[in-house]
């Protein structure tokens, strides 16, 4: 495993890397796989997946690098960095959706060859980011297959977590949210890192992320992972249909069975709408966030899904 911050569309990015690192050349590399993450989008939740992924790879003789990008200002680079990160008052575009997929966007055409055919992850938010990067054709055409995780393409707002978020969790932020996160980052290290234990514990959540949580609750990165959810409520509404007919052939769907954010009806509704979709409804009782718990089998399920690809070729 490989990682640093690198400069994408000016703004410090952290990237994760199996296999091959992002400036080495893919002379002899023909297909890669990139993750792009769901909301808040800091690699270090996807450590565990993107290992068990490349070693599920690995072993079934699919070498393929694999490499997980963050959301454009979600992870701050060490205090050492000589580059920053914007803040987010003056610089919305650079970090709401659409500042996020001209991040995307540069981040493949500076580091994937066109030669090389990418096999797309997106989990969450990831999924609908995805879609919208296929309306440019010099991505389009250097994608091999897309794999929409817990796909967050339609009606945000209207399933039960973003009723929550918009009716309770959003306006609570909007009070208390800063002041909490400035506060909470006041507190000794060693106190913050034990509260969040405490709250991991609670919640079954392994210590491993607690650096990366640590991370997301400073109120510079706190408040861009909500500016960008609250985007993703106003954005996201009806399913974008033409813009999935005509990828059909690019896209396979894997719905959970108690997913919050993505109801199973949203997985009815979509093989109604679309008879000859590739969409698999969840059988293991995977979670919405499926890299604090679920890193492994989901790994295994999406290997199986590439091996599957790879080999058709």
């Amino acid at each position: 495993m490989q990682e640093a911050f690198v400069n994408i569309n000016n703004i410090p990015t952290h990237i994760i890397t199996w296999g091959k690192w992002i400036e080495e050349s893919l002379n002899d590399t023909k297909e890669l796989v990139i993750c792009i993450t769901g909301n808040p989008g800091l690699p270090g939740f996807y450590t565990e997946f993107g290992d068990a992924l490349r070693k599920e790879l690995g072993s079934s003789g699919q070498n393929l690098p694999v490499w997980v990008i963050g959301h454009a200002g979600h992870d701050d680079p060490p205090a050492a960095s000589i580059r920053e990160v914007p803040q987010l008052s003056g610089n919305q575009e650079l970090f709401n959706l659409d500042g996020q997929i001209t991040h995307k966007i540069e981040f493949i055409k500076k580091y994937v060859p066109r030669d090389v055919k990418i096999h797309l992850i997106g989990h969450s938010i990831g999924a609908w980011m995805i879609l919208q990067l296929l309306q440019e054709q010099e991505i389009r055409q250097r994608v091999k297959k897309c794999y929409m995780l817990f796909p967050t393409i339609e009606r945000m707002m209207e399933s039960p977590n973003g009723w929550l978020f918009t009716k309770i969790a959003m306006p609570l932020y909007s009070v208390f949210g800063y002041v909490f996160f400035t506060f909470f980052n006041v507190l000794p290290v060693w106190l913050r890192i034990l509260l969040i234990q405490i709250y991991f514990l609670i919640f079954s959540i392994p210590k491993q992320f607690t650096g990366t949580a640590l991370k997301y609750t400073k109120a510079s990165v706190a408040e861009k992972v909500v500016f960008l959810a609250d985007d993703e409520m106003s954005r996201v509404r009806g399913l974008q249909r033409e813009l999935v007919q005509e990828n059909l052939g690019l896209l396979k769907f894997y719905y959970g069975t108690t997913d919050g954010w993505v109801p199973v009806s949203y997985y009815e509704q979509l093989k109604q709408k679309f008879p000859q979709v590739d969409a698999k409804l969840d059988s293991k009782k995977i979670a919405h966030a499926f890299v604090l718990r679920h890193s492994k089998p989901m790994a295994t399920i999406v290997s199986n899904m590439i091996q599957q690809n790879v080999q058709s070729n």
